[in-house]
């Protein structure tokens, strides 16, 4: 393995090396520059590259917010027609109520139907010479 630059081996630091010839002083050898991080420079591809990206996080983004717009949309037709359901409900039950009163049914009974109040005293009905009476 070779040495590293700067850095002298044990042949060397005696000016002999292990082939037999001599080594070149360290003032001479040039150290390795640092390492430096390359910068990248802007290429075509890379500016096509970012341009892509930021269109597709624009379209991301504006899709969002027309879902968004939809929904809410959604939304308030759903509170709208749950207000008008809520409203038809209460108009039913206010009709079942006058439906079904008391002097509604009473009319009804009393003036189409012939039916007589349980306070007044029925007749009697014979049937065929039978009469409830002869049954007790």
């Amino acid at each position: 393995m070779a040495p590293a630059f700067g850095v002298l081996s044990r042949a060397a630091a005696g000016g002999v090396s292990s082939a037999g010839t001599q080594d070149v002083p360290l003032d001479y050898i040039q150290a390795a520059p640092p390492h430096r991080r390359r910068l990248r420079r802007l290429t075509t591809f890379n500016i096509v590259a970012m341009l892509i990206v930021f269109a597709v996080l624009v379209t991301v983004y504006i899709s969002n917010i027309v879902t968004v717009d939809g929904l809410m949309m959604q939304q308030i037709e759903l509170e709208r027609q749950e207000q008008l359901l809520l409203q038809e409900r209460e108009t039913l039950r206010a009709e079942i109520n006058m439906l079904s009163s008391y002097n509604r049914i009473q009319k009804i009974a009393t003036e189409e139907l012939g039916l007589v109040h349980a306070n007044q005293q029925p007749y009697s009905l014979t049937v065929y010479d039978w009469t409830p009476e002869q049954a007790k």
